[in-house]
């Protein structure tokens, strides 16, 4: 039972790990998003809409529908040309009845007005002599006799075939509903269409004299989109159950002769039958426009018509529009290849469109697929990115872009369909975008936890550079000048036996120390190589590039001097305070500058970040040899000259133990601001004017100058004592005649 048990937790245990291991990755935020897109695509906000009707104005810009000739559509234009010779609108309605008989004549299959006549022709005689005031009696009772220019109008019109326009309205008020109880019923071919249909509370309609006598009516209110553009021409409304024609629908009817059937099913309307021809429509009646570019040969001036100088056969079996592009009648549209284009030219496409049969389409069920699209190429991505990464996933979003706009493009010009392929990528985008920068902040994280980690034991750029090139975690070293420094505290056995019954105590101060000389090294781009007790090993211009590796590691050495003397002062403090006894820390640092290896040596079991070569070894010899020379920084010769500005003093020519080469060493004891003082310079020229007179074997004269030395700063004391011990020496035993004036060290 209890083995059951334990089998049971660790089954859940083991769960939750494949789920937490799952969930990495970036996978959460994104499924999250994903979700989100999802929904907002669902609920299709009016925002996301218009911009894929800009995707699809996009299509339409560049392949326009081809026109097919003769054009079955042309319009007679109410334009300026015609506003200049005949007068400003509205007409005398003479002049509609001259328009109309002449348009017949020409052979006009069907005249509809883009246009409303809701009242009477103020114009007209009778109407004239009622606003004329001051009319003498028989004046009035003369033009009031004579023809109503409405009735000259609707003699023409019952003589053609008229459509007039109405317009639905949004409001009652204002409306006259003139004209619906004679709108005929349609044909229904399934299910009751007015569900589907958009309804309006009101009709505003023509006068009765002239509607009765029109072959049809229809409306030529166009529904403009959140942009203005029309792309969407209702073929049919209602009005408190009352199907409403659209003026191109209406004038199809009358151009045919049949009556019109609305076909519906459980999901809206399928389309409107003309003459046994199906127009198919959106569920909600609504026909998409296929625009061909804008033809101004289609457009004849109104003042031709009317004046009678157009063809005998100009309207041939043509479906007119009359309307207007003057500015300043203010009946201007835009479509999704024009902007201020003539109202009418709504119609006259939309009627291009039913009669060439050349629709585009976008079913009910695109907008599933689009969905379906969406869910499976975000999941895609979502479990893709993080297994395969992101440099492959971002060639499968590629292909999956290139794919998804090829075959929207693919079934715009050869299918007419519309499909929406832009959401659906951007949400692809920004999932990839989430999953490749939650994967991004996830390496960050782990870098950042590498950096703390290790922050204790490496350099900061040397733990940036690991945690950035993790894979340069490996056995190799490379070539590159760089500068060593070694660093050791003087007499520090003494200083320990005053700690040997406070362990702990010793380990402060060790770390006290070891502190702001760190600090140091490091504040001057230097890396800490390793410590060694109360020693430091630093090198510089590595793992980064550092140009003036010299000068940093002189600043830090100088540095170093200094934060040491305010050390001392501190532990000075602390030991009057506590009645003991102090002694003071004093360092030897060693610099030296050449050519080593550098990289990660050691075995493959564990390996360091160092360096190896004769220049590091030279460096260390050199800290050794400040205790005997009396200098608390001294360089060697390469590493001198990388900074001539600074003071420095020549001490040497040394072959170090160890070394067969000799090399010139330099006591450092400033920074070029230093090197200026007058004490540094008369101390410099007069250890100069000494080594010249050691070399030369002039003893007498160098121990005169030694003299003087010792006398210009105590400091130079043990540098004085040293030089006396080796004249006295060579007094004894001179050197050999081919003596070059090399010391060979016998300590380190």
């Amino acid at each position: 039972m209890a083995a059951t048990t334990a089998a049971q937790k660790t089954g859940k245990k083991n769960g939750v790990m494949r789920w937490l291991s799952f969930a990495r990755g970036g996978r959460i935020p994104a499924f999250t998003l994903l979700m989100a897109a999802l929904f907002l695509q669902i609920s299709d906000p009016p925002f996301l809409s218009n911009f894929r009707d800009r995707i699809f104005d996009v299509y339409q810009q560049s392949q326009p529908r081809e026109v097919q000739y003769p054009r079955p559509v042309a319009v007679i234009d109410i334009d300026e040309n015609s506003l200049l010779n005949l007068g400003q609108w509205p007409w005398p309605r003479t002049y509609l009845a001259k328009l109309v008989e002449n348009a017949t004549k020409s052979g006009a299959a069907v005249i509809g007005f883009d246009m409303l006549f809701a009242e009477s022709d103020r114009l007209s005689p009778a109407e004239m002599a009622q606003n004329i005031s001051g009319l003498p009696p028989e004046v009035k009772d003369q033009l009031a006799s004579l023809p109503s220019f409405d009735d000259e109008f609707a003699s023409e019109i019952g003589d053609s075939r008229v459509v007039l326009g109405i317009s639905v309205s949004p409001e009652s008020d204002g409306a006259n509903n003139l004209g619906l109880d004679r709108i005929p019923s349609f044909a229904m071919l399934g299910q009751d269409p007015r569900k589907f249909l958009k309804n309006y509370p009101a009709l505003i309609g023509n006068i009765d004299k002239l509607d009765e006598a029109a072959a049809g009516r229809g409306m030529i209110s166009l529904d403009q989109d959140f942009d203005g553009i029309v792309r969407r021409i209702p073929l049919a409304n209602q009005i408190n159950g009352k199907i409403i024609p659209s003026l191109a629908l209406d004038m199809l009817r009358v151009a045919t002769g049949r009556n019109v059937i609305i076909q519906t099913n459980e999901n809206g309307i399928v389309g409107f039958k003309v003459a046994g021809t199906l127009i198919p429509t959106d569920t909600r009646g609504r026909i998409w426009v296929k625009y061909a570019e804008y033809d101004p040969a289609l457009y004849i001036s109104a003042l031709d018509v009317i004046n009678g100088t157009i063809d005998d056969k100009a309207f041939e079996g043509k479906l007119v529009l009359v309307g207007t592009s003057a500015a300043g009648l203010k009946d201007l549209r835009a479509s999704p290849l024009t902007s201020n284009l003539p109202g009418v030219e709504m119609h006259l496409q939309l009627l291009e469109n039913v009669w060439m049969q050349s629709y585009l389409f976008r079913p009910e069920f695109i907008a599933i697929f689009e969905w379906m699209g969406t869910l499976l190429t975000g999941l895609a991505l979502i479990l893709l990115v993080p297994l395969a990464g992101a440099r492959t996933t971002l060639g499968l979003l590629v292909f999956i872009s290139a794919t998804a706009i090829g075959s929207s493009i693919y079934f715009f010009v050869y299918n007419s369909v519309l499909i929406d392929v832009s959401y659906t990528l951007a949400v692809s985008i920004l999932v990839y975008i989430t999953m490749v920068y939650s994967n991004y902040r996830g390496t960050e994280q782990e870098r950042t936890r590498i950096r703390t980690a290790f922050a204790h034991y490496l350099s900061p750029e040397l733990v940036k550079q690991l945690s950035a090139s993790p894979d340069s975690l490996v056995l190799g070293g490379e070539e590159r000048e760089m500068t060593f420094m070694f660093c050791d505290v003087r007499e520090f056995t003494v200083i320990s036996e005053g700690y040997k019954h406070n362990p702990q105590g010793l380990t402060h101060l060790i770390n006290r120390f070891l502190t702001p000389m760190t600090g140091e090294i490091l504040a001057h781009h230097g890396t800490i190589d390793k410590y060694m007790g109360d020693s430091i090993m630093a090198f510089w211009n590595a793992p980064l590039d550092n140009p003036q590796h010299p000068k940093d590691s002189a600043d830090a050495a100088l540095k170093m001097i200094i934060r040491l003397a305010t050390l001392n002062k501190e532990l000075e403090a602390e030991a009057a305070a506590e009645g003991r006894l102090f002694k003071a820390l004093r360092v030897g640092i060693g610099l030296n500058t050449g050519v080593c290896i550098v990289g990660n040596l050691g075995s493959e079991q564990r390996f360091d970040y160092s360096v190896l070569g004769d220049p590091v070894n030279l460096a260390s010899r050199l800290e050794g040899q400040t205790k005997e020379y009396g200098f608390s920084i001294i360089m060697g010769e390469s590493t001198a000259h990388s900074i001539p500005e600074y003071a420095m003093i020549e001490l040497d020519l040394i072959a170090v133990k160890g070394k067969e080469e000799a090399v010139k060493i330099y006591g450092l004891l400033g920074d070029e601001e230093h090197a200026q003082n007058a004490e540094f310079i008369e101390a410099k020229d007069a250890i100069e004017a000494f080594l010249k007179l050691y070399l030369a074997r002039e003893w007498d004269s160098a121990e005169k100058k030694l003299v003087h030395i010792a006398g210009l700063n105590p400091r130079l004391e043990k540098f004085v004592r040293l030089y006396q011990d080796r004249i006295r020496r060579f007094r004894t035993s001179p050197p050999p005649e081919n003596w070059d004036g090399v010391f060979r060290a016998e300590k380190k």
